[in-house]
């Protein structure tokens, strides 16, 4: 990973199915560090797309699931896309669909995940 580059990461995350979603703390720590784990990938990506545009700064939205009994991270769509880099997009969603959670939810959980993408000066 290059040390110019900087990534930073914040968690949304919100509950879908059944009422219980144990979206406790464990759960909320649970998705920052599998995020934070995906962050040297994240920067290659990026650093690959300012190979093509020096100029390529700003934030994505990604929003996906965790799925139950597994935490695998699933059906992962960028909602928000500032850069506009349709390679950096895929690569961004496949580093994701790498993921899952330590402790499996027992419901399906919905994630939104900001994500900002520049160079650091």
């Amino acid at each position: 990973m290059n040390s110019s580059l900087a990534i930073w990461l914040a968690a949304a995350v919100g509950a879908a199915g059944c009422g219980g979603s144990g979206l406790g703390a464990d759960t909320r720590a649970d998705i920052t560090a599998q995020m934070a784990s995906a962050q040297p990938p994240l920067a290659a990506c990026y650093h690959t797309g300012l190979q093509a545009n020096r100029k390529l700064v700003g934030s994505m939205v990604i929003a996906f699931a965790a799925a139950p009994g597994t935490g695998q991270f699933t059906d992962i769509q960028i909602t928000r896309d500032e850069l506009g880099d349709p390679a950096l997009r895929q690569c961004v969603i496949d580093e994701l669909g790498k993921l899952k959670l330590a402790r499996p939810p027992a419901t399906r959980l919905a994630i939104s995940y900001p994500i900002h993408f520049a160079p650091n000066p």
